[in-house]
C-alpha cells in the first residue's frame, strides 16, 4: 500500500482514529506505508495533513504503527515536505500583486534561509518515526514536491550551490538521506520516493532521474520507491503497453539498480499485478486507488477470491481526496 494522503488529521496534525480504522480496514498488503507525513507545520499541503513535527505526534503515530504490524505487515512512514507550493498557497493573497517571475524567485530565497531548518526537521522526524516503531522511513522525493522541486531545471532557478548543475539539484536530497540514515542507524531502513523524470522537456530528465537513484543506492539505500516528478514522459511508456507510465519507470530504475524497486501504477487487478513481477517490471508492485475503493482488496486477493474485489472505476478527479463517500466502488460493496 503505496503512501496516500488521507486528510483525516486533528488541526494540529494529529493521528486520529479515522486513521487507524483506515489502516486496520486496508490490511493485506506486506508493506504499507502511511501517507505523506508534514516535518513542518509550514510544509503541509493542508491543515488536515498528518503531522510528524512534534514531539506530541508520536503517541498517534505509535498507535498506527501497532495497528498496521498487527495484520503482520512491515510498517513504513513517508516524511514530506510540499515545499514551494506550500508557501504558495499560504501567501498567496498578501503577494498576489507581484509579477509572476519576482514571486517564484522570492518564494525559493524564502527557502534559502530555511533550508537548515528544513534539514533539522526531518531529523527530527526520522528520531520520532523510530520512537513510534515504523520500520521503513521513506523521503519524498516525487510528484513536484521539496526534494522534486530542487532536482527539476524547470523549477529550480537557484543561483548557489544548490541550483544550476545535477550535483547542485540533488545535493539537499542527499544531505537529507544522509542526515536521516544517521538518524535512523540500524534502527529503521530509510528509502526514498523518487521522481526519476518529468513529464516536461525542460524538467528533469530520465537520465538525470537514473543516476540519482543510483547515487542514492551507493549512499546505502536497501530499496527504492520510483514514481515520477511533475508529469510523466510520454516516451517512457511504450505503444500499446499494459502497464503504466510510472510502473515503466520503475522498470527503467530496476534495470541499473542492484537493490529492490517498488513499481506501480494503474493496478485494478491482481493478474496484472502478478504479470508486472514476471515481467520484472518492479520487485514489488504497489497499489493504491484500488485499495482505497476496496480496502480488502490485498485480503481478497491472498484468499484467492479475487472475482470479488470492486475495481477502483478510474475516475478521472479521485474522490477519495474530497468526498469518500461518494466513490462510486464504494457504493457497490
Amino acid at each position: 500500500m503505496p503512501p496516500m494522503v488521507t486528510f483525516l488529521a486533528a488541526a494540529e496534525g494529529l493521528v486520529t482514529q479515522a486513521h487507524l480504522e483506515h489502516y486496520a480496514r486496508s490490511s493485506g498488503p506486506g508493506l504499507i506505508i502511511v501517507e505523506g507525513t508534514a516535518v513542518l507545520p509550514e510544509g503541509r499541503i493542508s491543515e488536515r495533513q498528518l503531522g510528524i513535527y512534534s514531539d506530541r505526534h508520536v503517541e498517534g503515530l505509535a498507535q498506527l504503527a501497532r495497528t498496521i504490524k498487527a495484520s503482520g505487515a512491515a510498517a513504513a512512514i513517508q516524511i514530506h515536505h510540499v515545499g514551494a507550493t506550500a508557501f504558495a498557497v499560504t501567501r498567496k493573497q498578501k503577494h498576489q500583486q507581484l509579477p509572476k517571475i519576482l514571486f517564484r524567485l522570492m518564494k525559493q530565497q524564502i527557502m534559502v534561509s530555511g533550508l537548515l531548518r528544513i534539514q533539522e526537521a526531518f531529523q527530527n522526524a526520522a528520531r520520532r518515526a523510530i520512537e513510534a516503531g515504523f520500520d521503513i522511513i521513506e523521503l519524498h522525493g516525487a510528484h513536484g514536491y521539496l526534494f522534486s522541486q530542487f532536482l527539476s531545471p524547470l523549477k529550480n532557478w537557484r543561483l548557489d550551490r544548490y541550483g544550476g548543475c545535477l550535483e547542485n539539484r540533488r545535493r539537499l536530497l542527499l544531505e537529507v538521506f544522509r542526515a536521516t540514515c544517521r538518524q535512523a542507524a540500524d534502527k529503521a531502513l530509510v528509502t526514498c520516493r523518487l521522481g526519476i523524470a518529468d513529464g516536461h522537456r525542460r524538467g528533469l530528465s530520465l537520465s538525470e532521474g537514473l543516476s540519482t537513484a543510483a547515487l542514492l543506492e551507493s549512499e546505502g539505500a536497501k530499496l527504492l520507491d520510483v514514481s515520477c516528478g511533475s508529469g510523466i514522459p510520454d516516451s517512457v511508456q511504450p505503444e500499446n503497453s499494459r502497464y503504466s507510465g510510472r510502473l515503466h519507470l520503475a522498470y527503467r530504475a530496476k534495470s541499473i539498480l542492484r537493490i529492490p524497486v517498488i513499481g506501480g501504477g494503474g493496478i485494478r487487478h491482481p493478474d496484472l499485478a502478478e504479470h508486472a513481477l514476471q515481467d520484472g517490471m518492479a520487485d514489488l508492485i504497489y497499489v493504491g486507488r484500488g485499495l482505497l475503493a476496496d480496502p480488502a482488496w490485498a485480503r481478497k486477493t491472498i484468499e484467492g477470491r479475487p472475482e470479488s474485489i470492486v475495481p477502483c472505476r478510474g475516475c478521472r478527479f479521485c474522490f477519495h481526496l474530497t468526498d469518500p463517500s461518494r466513490c462510486p466502488a464504494r457504493h457497490q460493496r
